[in-house]
């Protein structure tokens, strides 16, 4: 029996050595340093004998992305199955060092040929954004029955800022669903069980998160100011969800100029409105649509930038007009208001109404339609109010005039006003469609004067057919 184990030993030894000795040669030969694995190898249940790492790595993906994973309830009961998962794999390095981690096995399939076995781990590099949408739109994710989570919020709408506690519903998280499908099949498990309740969306937000109430405590320290925007019959205040955010995001309190500057910018484009399309009805009982002119509002952004920044910063309330850079006559409006002068080109009329009533009627003669010096059509004001003016211009024939007028009203800046006009013995009428004016408004003498002392610099004047 000695001399039995003696031998047996002796025999093992010999393998041993042998095997040692093999696997040192196999370790220097060109078969072990190349990119090519072994004879008669098998990875993951796929045969991969003789191939480069990068078809074995092509051969795998494809194989593996063949699979079917099965979803399966508590119960054993099949859910659902997915297959074409259309996945990449990071394993070029598993592939790669098969040979070394399995030394011994690789150097007997290199003189004997015997078989080698290999486990890797399909690591998922990239997912096909088909497969999660399908994964999206399955019977796992939709259950119609299910209730939204909802993160835990300040209510911005009271003004104690309470803080909403956050809801835990029960519908998947499609994400987290998805990672764990993605894990499994890493792994090669493909039957994967499913309970419901592990995939549950959570809030992000709780009621204890200590950033939830340090935001309760900026709402209640910044958010109770009232900035108040008057604009004639337009008044409002600025919003809560406004004012938090014309605020910076460090919760200073501090206005942020940035969005302090988009937001006058937003009003200007709300309430800018020179040169705008009106349409309007005159006392007279006309509607008529008015385009373009000189007459409105409009905001001056810098200024109100600086005026709203220097008013969120001194966190009192506030019930004031925005800063303009021009202003319109009496309060603001998107109108007209009830104070102005009216010209009919077609009527050939002027009338001044003040506060609704009628103060002032008249005919006149405009531009000439013949000579193609029409007046200008459109919104326009009082520019200014002098007497004794020698107005200048060119006639349709090249040559110049000098005509004195005693009573001067300007309404464009191009130089056309109301003027009383001693040299015309007719006014109203057809006369202006043959004989009409260089662009002024002719008024007869005997009626210039009352037009002019009615009259106010910045009145609406509207000039329309």
């Amino acid at each position: 029996m000695k001399k039995f184990a003696i031998t047996f030993s002796v025999i093992l030894l010999l393998i041993i050595c042998t095997i040692a000795a093999a696997t040192i040669v196999y370790a220097k030969s060109e078969d072990y340093q190349s990119s090519t694995l072994p004879d008669n190898i098998t990875i993951n249940g796929v045969d991969c004998s003789d191939l480069t790492y990068e078809q074995a790595s092509s051969k795998l993906t494809e194989e593996w992305n063949k699979k079917t994973l099965t979803v399966e309830g508590e119960m054993g009961e099949k859910l659902e199955a997915f297959t074409d998962f259309g996945c990449t794999y990071n394993i070029n390095d598993s592939l790669s060092t098969i040979k070394k981690e399995h030394l011994i096995f690789s150097a007997l399939n290199h003189y004997i040929h015997t078989p080698v076995t290999v486990e890797i781990a399909m690591k998922v590099d990239e997912y096909d954004e088909d497969f999660k949408n399908e994964v999206a739109a399955s019977s796992l994710a939709n259950d119609e029955d299910a209730t939204e989570t909802q993160d835990a919020y300040v209510d911005l709408t009271e003004d104690d800022f309470p803080i909403v506690k956050e809801v835990y519903g029960t519908k998947v998280d499609v994400d987290k669903l998805f990672d764990a499908f993605l894990d499994n099949i890493q792994t090669g498990d493909f039957t994967f069980v499913f309970t419901e309740s592990d995939y549950y969306s959570q809030p992000s937000v709780t009621s204890e998160d200590e950033d939830l109430l340090a935001y309760q405590e900026f709402c209640r320290s910044y958010l109770k100011q009232k900035i108040t925007y008057s604009l004639g019959d337009e008044t409002f205040t600025i919003s809560v969800e406004e004012l938090s955010g014309l605020l910076k995001d460090d919760m200073s309190g501090d206005a942020d100029e940035d969005a302090v500057t988009a937001y006058v910018q937003g009003l200007a484009s709300k309430f800018n409105n020179i040169g705008t399309t009106r349409t309007i009805t005159t006392f007279s009982g006309k509607t008529v649509t008015l385009y373009g002119g000189t007459y409105g509002w409009q905001i001056d952004q810098e200024g109100e930038a600086e005026q709203l920044m220097d008013d969120i910063g001194s966190h009192e309330d506030v019930t004031r007009e925005p800063v303009y850079s021009h202003q319109g006559y009496g309060e603001y409006t998107r109108t007209v208001g009830d104070t102005y002068i009216d010209v009919d080109v077609s009527k050939q009329t002027v009338k001044l109404y003040i506060d609704g009533e009628l103060k002032f009627t008249s005919d006149c003669v405009t531009g000439s339609k013949a000579n193609g010096t029409t007046t200008s059509i459109g919104m326009y004001y009082i520019l200014n109010k002098v007497t004794d003016v020698v107005l200048k211009g060119e006639n349709a024939d090249g040559t110049n005039y000098e005509s004195p007028v005693d009573y001067w009203l300007g309404v464009t800046w191009g130089g056309q006003g109301f003027h009383d006009a001693d040299w015309r013995s007719s006014f109203g009428g057809d006369i202006w469609l043959t004989n009409g004016s260089h662009g002024c408004i002719n008024m007869p003498v005997s009626k210039m004067p009352t037009l002019h002392a009615l009259a106010e610099v910045g009145m609406p004047v509207l000039l329309h057919y």
